[in-house]
């Protein structure tokens, strides 16, 4: 039997009611048959692996998402001699129905999906967790996740409704964020104040403004910074005081928002 490598990680997210994630690198592992309670989505980030389920063999490599239906059972085991590491979150029935906006809980309609889009923010999510970079993050990405997972992938649709209060909501929504930008504000405590679901929340903000509560948030963040960097305000000082938990997540959000370095903004700002 391998042993498990040093760096394959599970654990339970709180902040994401209580999500259960787990990192993993294998070569000569062989999971036996079983299924699990809630669902098992898994994107492969090297290698490939070979697993059975629903009565056939399916092979999954670099991008791909797994998924598994609840009580399904599957196995797994490297595809080649190279192994295969993934990153997998296990969603509960309660999560979907909760945020996605499903009157039943879905099921997956095949076990094996190359979405490359999806899969990125899947692991992205992953690896916020995994460093509890932004909480912030996670929650906004997390409900997302759920959503595109149901309209992309099972056999029911999310039920897209309209509020005749959702231009009351946003422009509150709009007010909540920009004033709680810096400090940080949760999805859950948001959609309190509003008084709307969480999913509902996501949706119809994304739908009027054309950009998601949790993108609309960043820019926030990131205008703050360049109007601290405009004032003279270091690159570490800007980042921290504009609601950024480090400067590489500053740089990273900044340079995908911008094109170009805080770094080289603040030269050119330079006199």
């Amino acid at each position: 039997m391998e042993q498990s490598h040093p760096d394959n990680r599970f654990w339970t997210d709180r902040n994401l009611s209580d999500l259960e994630f787990f990192s993993a690198k294998f070569k000569k592992h062989k999971y036996r048959r079983h299924s699990h309670f809630g669902y098992v989505v898994g994107v492969v980030v090297d290698g490939a692996e070979a697993f059975f389920c629903r009565g056939e063999i399916h092979t999954a490599g670099p991008g791909d998402i797994i998924l598994v239906n609840p009580q399904s059972q599957h196995d797994g085991e490297a595809a080649s001699e190279l192994g295969w590491a993934y990153r997998v979150i296990y969603p509960r029935e309660d999560h979907f129905l909760a945020l996605a906006n499903t009157t039943s809980p879905p099921r997956f309609l095949k076990s094996v999906v190359h979405d490359p889009e999806l899969s990125a923010r899947i692991v992205g999510l992953h690896q916020a967790a995994e460093t509890k970079s932004d909480l912030i993050d996670a929650q906004f990405a997390w409900a997302d996740i759920l959503f595109q997972l149901v309209a992309r992938h099972s056999e029911a649709k999310p039920t897209e409704c309209i509020d005749r209060q959702d231009a009351k909501r946003i422009a509150m929504i709009e007010e909540i964020l920009r004033a709680q930008a810096v400090i940080g504000v949760s999805l859950e405590a948001v959609a309190a104040q509003v008084g709307c679901s969480q999913w509902h929340l996501v949706r119809s903000f994304t739908r009027a403004k054309g950009i998601s509560p949790h993108a609309f948030l960043l820019d926030c963040r990131l205008r703050h910074a360049k109007s601290l960097i405009d004032a003279g305000e270091p690159l570490a000082m800007a980042s921290v005081a504009a609601g950024f938990v480090d400067q590489s997540h500053f740089t990273r959000h900044f340079v995908r928002a911008y094109g170009f370095t805080p770094g080289r903004y603040q030269a050119n700002r330079a006199p």
